[in-house]
């Protein structure tokens, strides 16, 4: 029930809530955004469902309840990068492109399917693609550090320290920061990397 009611508060707080994954990746970070809300409580209580369960690693249990939301109402837009999430979670790569591309054919500056489809990109071993993602995310998301975070990540992972070293720079000049402690441990791993 406390679950239910910081989730009716947080939809009811407006578009700049985010919530975070259950952060089980050792390496990447992906919070959530809010971009569109459903007019439907129904659908608002599914979604609010479906998280809670991914926050325990339920993903099938999870998509259902998303699907349910999705059969209230087809227009609720963040549902589909939700699914895509789990769809990731489970090693299912391209149904999680798949639903990115629902929600960026939805709302296409929506930062939290550009980010979940870029690390996507990256676990299939697709640097470039996320390299892109990341980059038009930043565009949406300038003060936070999901996006900025998983284009230094790449560039770091292709050997290009400097151009990473540059990616976290601008990022704290932006003021991006993070409260989350597990977040600033990456962080902290990536500059070392990179020797910030």
């Amino acid at each position: 029930m406390k679950n239910l009611i910081l989730s009716a508060i947080i939809i009811l707080m407006g578009n700049s809530i985010a919530f975070s994954q259950n952060d089980d990746d050792p390496i990447l970070i992906q919070n959530f955004y809010q971009v569109c809300k459903s007019e439907k409580y129904s659908a608002f209580n599914a979604v609010s469902k479906g998280i809670q369960l991914f926050d325990t690693k339920q993903y099938s249990r999870s998509m259902k309840s998303f699907q349910k939301a999705l059969d209230i109402d087809p227009d609720y837009c963040d549902t589909y990068y939700l699914m895509a999430y789990c769809h990731q979670k489970k090693g299912e790569y391209e149904k999680a492109i798949e639903y990115c591309n629902k929600s960026l054919s939805m709302n296409s500056e929506n930062p939290s399917a550009l980010i979940i489809m870029a690390n996507t990109y990256y676990k299939i071993e697709d640097i470039d693609k996320a390299i892109e993602l990341f980059e038009k995310a930043i565009g949406y998301l300038p003060t936070n550090i999901d996006a900025y975070y998983g284009l230094a990540l790449m560039y770091q992972l292709k050997g290009e320290n400097q151009l990473s070293t540059e990616v976290l720079n601008h990022m704290e000049e932006k003021g991006a920061k993070t409260k989350n402690v597990r977040e600033k441990k990456k962080i902290k791993t990536l500059k070392e990397k990179v020797k910030i």
